[in-house]
């Protein structure tokens, strides 16, 4: 038996544990049936525009767009898009200094970058987590909006070791490493220990399954009124069917080559005042 055939069963049997027997099942039989017919398979292609349509959100081409569609009025956007003139610059001559060790376009692109510091400016989360790292520039983007706050912690998860080297280090980052044998089981229990997340950023494994797997993990811990975003919406339906299945209406960027996409959740219910009783 090959190497290649022995990884396959090893995440076939990782996913059947994690997910379950028939989701998985009908991944596969959809893959089956794609390379045997040639056709498409919803879980095994790519979204197109009209699947995004569809969904309901807003389809944004700018970051001032993004987030005045997730609820902020034009002038906080305004406000923070000006700031990230000078982050960007900053970033760039952190480029310039860093030896990096993935390609450039590992990371997201021009007007994810933006809306990632307007989101961490916007929203002043307490807890922000992100899947995926590589060279760090997601993570030097939500840091730089976290200092800027003068509050929050950014929670970073990937199975490489070499990920972030943009950062190095920082008093708001906690990176941590998963294991590359479980990383579902070892998210989970990562996750379990943070608890509430203000602002979740998916950025690693692009494929159906994966995606949904932290999805579905983030959003049963999201504070109210959090924003549960991710990378990569373009590279699977995994996004468009979880927004669906929870009833939400995400808003997409459409950056230069890559999709993202985010849902606002709704803020708690203010509790009523009583009504104060009449002296007698």
């Amino acid at each position: 038996m090959s190497h290649n055939t022995v990884r396959r069963a090893e995440t076939l049997r990782r996913w059947v544990r994690q997910a379950g027997v028939r989701p998985v099942a009908s991944v596969l039989s959809g893959h089956l049936a794609m390379r045997a017919l040639g056709a498409g398979i919803r879980r095994c292609t790519p979204p197109g525009i009209a699947d995004f349509t569809r969904s309901g959100g807003q389809l944004a081409m700018s970051a001032a767009e993004f987030l005045a569609s997730l609820g902020w009025q034009p002038s906080q956007v305004a406000e923070v898009l000006g700031e990230y003139r000078e982050v960007a610059g900053n970033l760039a001559a952190r480029y310039a200094e860093t030896e990096l060790y993935y390609p450039r376009t590992h990371g997201v692109e021009a007007g994810t970058s933006a809306a990632l510091y307007g989101l961490g400016r916007l929203l002043r989360p307490g807890c922000v987590v992100e899947t995926g790292v590589a060279d760090g520039r997601s993570s030097w983007l939500l840091l730089a909006a976290l200092e800027r706050n003068g509050a929050g912690v950014l929670h970073s998860f990937d199975v490489n070791a070499t990920a972030g080297r943009l950062v190095a280090h920082h008093p708001r980052w906690r990176l941590k490493i998963l294991s590359a044998a479980s990383p579902e089981t070892s998210l989970r229990l990562a996750l379990a220990r943070i608890g509430k997340i203000d602002l979740f950023f998916h950025d690693s494994d692009h494929m159906y399954l994966p995606q949904l797997f932290e999805y579905g993990e983030a959003w049963h811990r999201m504070a109210p009124g959090g924003v549960l975003a991710s990378d990569d919406v373009n590279c699977s339906r995994a996004f468009i069917d979880f927004c669906a299945a929870k009833g939400q209406r995400p808003a997409f960027l459409f950056d230069s080559r890559k999709i993202s996409g985010a849902v606002r959740l709704a803020e708690a219910p203010q509790p009523r005042a009583e009504n104060p009783q009449p002296v007698g």
